[in-house]
């Protein structure tokens, strides 16, 4: 059973919400297959999610690690070619749009107000991995902004055995050149794994109590990316966004990068498990299974 709060829709007992028109807010996590469940849910029929893959809107609020998503304001020129766009209903450019979202929040619930105004439009959202790093009060808001709308919002958070997300993790972020990188991994990742940007998006433990806080059940999913592909784990996907299971779709793996081949040393791998012990507690008393696939959950949960 993959996700014990998965069922078909639910009136969510909001006055003047259309159940048939909804907002999808996919937290992550990062490195755990939320590229792929954007992709899913974008090619179903009755799917428009608009023009950009990951919005990155509402975490550059949060400062720290996250101000490098604050687009900064655009020029004079750049001002008028957005500007200019947006009144004929053009695409507007991709950072034009951020800013505008970033600046002013009606234009981001405005903007995919009008993506399910459109005919035959019943879904929409913005899946963006850092999100799972948004605290309570911003779910709310973001719940609070599309429901005043009349477009009830569902959740969903996707996690990983965290070593190998965090070893996925680390390897972006040095490709990008956030981080520095050597030849010796091991040594990098001791340097890495309990720093702000690797905590910034590792503690599902405080993302799980967001959702709940802010979420009712019916309205939220989590589940596991060492699952997710499985025949059962896209049913159980498709149950949740209400959409025609394609069991076929888990070997279209998205934006897919590996964790690195060679294991990490076990003591090092015992550090990290340990330092995240909150994380492995949390998720396990939602998904116990975690015990069995997630290797690093050894050092700190048994299968007893």
């Amino acid at each position: 059973m993959i996700n014990p709060k998965a069922t078909h829709r639910v009136p969510l007992d909001q006055s003047g919400v259309d159940l048939d028109k909804v907002f999808y807010l996919g937290l992550g996590g990062q490195k755990c297959g939320s590229s792929w469940m954007q992709a899913y849910l974008a090619r179903q029929s009755g799917s428009d999610f608009g023009r950009l893959g990951e919005y990155q809107v509402w975490e550059a609020d949060l400062g720290s690690v996250f101000s490098r998503y604050r687009v900064p304001k655009p020029g004079f020129a750049g001002a008028v070619k957005g500007a200019l766009k947006r009144r004929l209903g053009l695409a507007m450019p991709r950072d034009y749009l951020r800013w505008r979202m970033q600046t002013d929040r009606d234009e981001y619930f405005d903007y995919f107000a009008g993506l399910l105004g459109k005919p035959g439009i019943t879904r929409t959202g913005d899946i963006t991995p850092s999100y799972a790093a948004l605290p309570a009060t911003m779910l709310a808001g973001i719940r609070d902004g599309f429901e005043a709308r009349g477009i009830p919002t569902r959740a969903f958070f996707a996690m990983r055995d965290p070593v190998a997300r965090l070893r996925s993790h680390m390897r972006m972020d040095q490709q990008k050149g956030y981080i520095d990188s050597s030849e010796n991994e091991a040594e990098d990742m001791r340097s890495f794994f309990a720093g702000p940007e690797a905590a910034a998006r590792m503690r599902y433990d405080l993302t799980l109590a967001a959702m709940e806080q802010s979420f009712a059940p019916e309205a939220r999913y989590i589940c596991l990316f060492e699952e997710m592909f499985t025949p059962a784990g896209v049913a159980a996907f498709s149950d949740f966004a209400e959409v025609p299971a394609d069991p076929q779709a888990g070997s279209q793996q998205v934006n897919a990068r590996g964790s690195g081949s060679a294991p990490l040393p076990e003591e090092l791998e015992q550090q990290i498990a340990l330092h995240y012990r909150p994380v492995y507690e949390a998720v396990a008393r939602r998904l116990p299974q975690i015990t069995t696939l997630w290797p690093s959950a050894r050092w700190v949960l048994t299968s007893a």
